[in-house]
């Protein structure tokens, strides 16, 4: 992996990240690149799963408004 690769992944698992800083992450990236790659992902479910759950939610809220 190139450096700005590095960086890249780096600054993507940073920016989903409520635990890791920039140079955590690159930190991360630079030793144990499989497990950057795999934080990334759950980072990338776990939101992908927030966004179904709110997209149901307000989907519930409608349907409480429309029978009211």
């Amino acid at each position: 992996m190139t450096e700005q690769e590095e960086r890249d992944l780096a600054q993507r698992l940073a920016d989903g990240s409520r635990v890791f800083d920039f140079d955590r992450a690159l930190e991360i990236v630079q030793w144990k690149p499989a497990e950057a790659k795999r934080l990334l992902r759950n980072q990338e479910e776990t939101k992908k799963r927030q966004e179904e759950r709110a997209r149901g939610l307000e989907r519930l809220h409608r349907a409480a408004r429309e029978f009211r």
